[in-house]
């Protein structure tokens, strides 16, 4: 299921979006969901309410919580870097104001069929790239992560520290329910207190490993034989494709 936002004040300009995907909805190669939203505040608080989609179709130009100060919103406060955003306006003058939002695409008014299917399909494609993420709950919010980016946990006492390209994140949970949901990713529990992304992994010695940031995490004695172990097997599944 493909998750389609589309927020913007103007009725009929939701209307004839809609009815444009819904209508084309046979070239897709995923079966669509779409929630329309009439104001910014709207949508922010059904996203904050543990409700995410895959692509939003964001009005700039919307009265109250207009479509920039949304954006950064998502980006920024919610902590979500996996929403594609397409922002939609009448004015192209906004350009410059977007680059904090990294925004999938500008579509202009009135709208064009064939760029708004193509925008779809671009984000489809997107998310199947990114579809590996990694989610958890703070102060009531659910945030998401590229699992890609993703260099290691650490479990210090109760809570979990996300050890990313991009900076470290901190939320409270167990280090086994993490390995949980990151099963099939190339994950090593190396420590009790340390669960690492082997794609981020530099350097492996007997005691301990040297991370892509530069960190270096002990390799517990009790694990050493069964770590060795994962390694020949991932490297055995990366060559293999």
């Amino acid at each position: 299921m493909f998750r389609i936002a589309i927020c913007d004040d103007e009725y009929a300009f939701c209307s004839q979006m809609e009815t444009i995907i819904l209508e084309n909805q046979n070239v897709f190669t995923e079966e669509l969901e779409i929630n329309v939203f009439y104001s910014g505040e709207r949508l922010a608080s059904f996203i904050q309410n543990e409700h995410d989609f895959d692509l939003i179709f964001l009005d700039i130009e919307m009265e109250g919580l207009n479509g920039l100060e949304l954006g950064r919103k998502i980006r920024e406060e919610m902590d979500n870097q996996t929403i594609q955003i397409v922002y939609v306006s009448g004015q192209k003058r906004y350009y410059k104001d977007l680059f904090d939002v990294r925004p999938m695409h500008f579509l202009s008014k009135p709208l064009e069929t064939d760029k708004l299917i193509k925008d779809i399909k671009l984000a489809m494609k997107l998310n199947g790239c990114f579809s590996g993420v990694f989610s958890y709950q703070k102060a009531g919010q659910m945030h998401k992560l590229p699992i890609k980016d993703i260099i290691y946990f650490q479990s210090v006492n109760r809570e979990i520290k996300i050890v990313t390209t991009t900076g470290t994140k901190l939320f409270y949970g167990k280090l086994r329910e993490v390995k949980a949901q990151v099963e099939g990713h190339h994950f090593m529990q190396i420590h009790k207190s340390y669960l690492v992304n082997y794609e981020h992994v530099s350097t492996f010695k007997y005691d301990q490993t040297k991370m892509s940031n530069a960190d270096c995490l002990p390799i517990s004695q009790a694990k050493r034989k069964a770590i060795r172990a994962l390694q020949m097997r991932y490297e055995v599944e990366r060559m293999e494709g």
